[in-house]
Order: structure tokens, then sequence, then C-alpha cells
């Protein structure tokens, strides 16, 4: 079980399930968000237990945190930058919301394609996290800027590297500054 949790440390938070479960693994169609496996704001754990490798099942309710919908108005605000041109932010909102059109978004619509990024001798999947923030190249940028600001990538998702931009502790001057430096480098 250890490998397993070690598994899903890596891959929690980086979007659908459906994208990380073993490939025979049987998907309840009826289950569409979160809100279907939750009772009184609470996971349901009999259900998730139904649905999920029961490691995972497990992960979910120890680790994964509940947020309610208030908390994304915090988030678009960080978005939406006095001064950044309205075509930046509003790719940078795509990226964060993942309704960018990429094999893995066009997957999520029903359209089955291999899922393939052909940047590299050995292609990886293309997905929306590969291209902004896992790739070699993206790596590398994201490296440089948030190591200027002390912030190390190491162990985070992209979600996360972008929050850190926005809640570094900087001096008032800097705070925009950090606050589009996500939209800059992706």
């Amino acid at each position: 079980m250890g490998s397993s949790i070690f598994w899903l440390d890596n891959w929690i938070g980086l979007g659908a399930l459906y994208f990380i479960v073993p490939p025979k693994f049987g998907i309840d169609e009826n289950v569409h968000n979160v809100y279907d496996v939750l009772e009184n704001w609470a996971w349901n754990v009999e259900r998730l237990l139904e649905i999920l490798l029961e490691e995972l099942a497990h992960h979910i309710v120890q680790k994964e945190y509940l947020r309610r919908r208030d908390d994304q108005k915090a988030v678009y605000k960080m978005i939406w930058v006095k001064g950044l041109p309205f075509k930046i932010a509003f790719f940078m909102w795509k990226v964060w919301k993942a309704k960018l059109p990429l094999d893995d978004f066009m997957r999520t619509l029903g359209y089955f394609m291999p899922l393939r990024c052909w940047c590299y001798a050995e292609p990886k999947e293309e997905s929306l996290v590969h291209l902004f923030f896992t790739s070699a190249a993206s790596k590398i940028v994201w490296k440089y800027f948030l190591s200027k600001a002390g912030i190390s990538i190491e162990g985070l998702s992209m979600h996360q590297a972008i929050t850190r931009c926005w809640t570094a502790m900087v001096v008032p001057r800097l705070k925009p500054v950090m606050q589009s430096l996500p939209s800059c480098i992706v």
C-alpha cells in the first residue's frame, strides 16, 4: 500500500480521477462531480469506496479538503491583474479552469484520440499540466522565476505553484508583479 500512496500523492489535485485510475477500472457514469459523493458537506465514505480504489478513497478522505465556491472568487480576483492585458488574463483563466482545447480536455468531451505531445524524442501525454508545468521547457522557466522569489516548485502542482506566487510575502509594490508572474510564465 505504501507505493500506492506515493503514486496517489503525485497525482491528487492534478485533474479528473478519470485520468489517474488504472485503464481497466470501471467508471461509474452516474457520478458527474464531487457533489455526487458528498453528504452534508462531508465525504460519503461508503459511496467513495463503491466507486474508487480503496486506497484512493481513503487518501481522498484523509488528505483532500472540501472548498466552497466562495474560495473561487478570490482566485479569479488574482487572475485579473490591473495592467495585465485582457487576452493574457483570459488565457490564464482558461488555464486555471483547464478549458483549453488540448487532447486531455477533448477527451473529457468524449473525443478519444492518442494523447501524445510530439515535442520530445519520447512522446509524453499531451495535457495542460504537461505543456504548461511539467515539460522540460516549462520546468526551466518556472524554476528560474520562482527561485528568484524564493519559491521552490518541487512537489507542487501547477495550481499550488500559481497560488504560491499570489500569496508570496513581498513588499506592497511587488504584489502586482507576483500576482501577474504566473500569467506571464504561462
